[in-house]
């Protein structure tokens, strides 16, 4: 007995029919092209043949400083544009470590002034399209123009609307961005 589990343990019984086993697993090989077609050959590379590589365009001019600042804005703008009365001011605490510590001020600020409502309340905001006004690494600020789709439930009733903002960046000594204002204009 002790035999028969060591044998099947160690898989020592001969295997019958094991050039008959065909593979059912419905998977198809894939051929990969070669990485090196249609790379010039024969030659160096310096900057009078650099036209001859094909390298593909992302179609974008904005650099990678610039798109890490655009993002915070959107993340920033579509939080900060999105709560509910049932949250109280959740939203803002959340976002504090995002913000300059005169951006926290005025949003403490704004906290202590809101008047109370009656009854519940929210807003859900989504970046609809955002434009770079003003970027510069030199002076380390970013702001964007962006349009938020948003939709607002006070008392049963749903409005929709898109609205315009205005959000500021700065860039801290260690290349973190923070927001450092936010101007909202009119709804359309």
């Amino acid at each position: 007995m002790f035999g028969l589990l060591v044998a099947t343990i160690f898989d020592l019984f001969p295997e019958r029919g094991k050039d008959t086993v065909v593979d059912q697993t419905g998977f198809q090989e894939v051929e990969l092209p070669d990485r090196d077609e249609g790379l010039p050959e024969n030659t160096v590379f310096d900057s009078s043949n650099a036209s001859d590589l094909p390298i593909p365009s992302l179609g974008t001019s904005q650099n990678t400083l610039e798109r890490e600042a655009q993002d915070l804005a959107e993340f920033f703008i579509e939080r900060l544009g999105t709560y509910s009365s049932d949250a109280g001011f959740a939203y803002i605490d959340d976002l504090l470590g995002f913000m300059t510590s005169s951006m926290q001020a005025d949003m403490d600020e704004y906290k202590q002034n809101q008047p109370q409502r009656q009854g519940f309340y929210s807003v859900s905001s989504d970046v609809a399209g955002v434009q770079t006004t003003e970027f510069s690494l030199a002076r380390r600020n970013a702001q964007f123009e962006i349009v938020l789709n948003r939709t607002e439930e006070f008392g049963g009733a749903i409005e929709q609307y898109q609205q315009n903002i205005t959000i500021d960046l700065e860039q801290d000594n260690t290349g973190q961005w923070a927001v450092d204002g936010v101007l909202w204009g009119n709804r359309q």
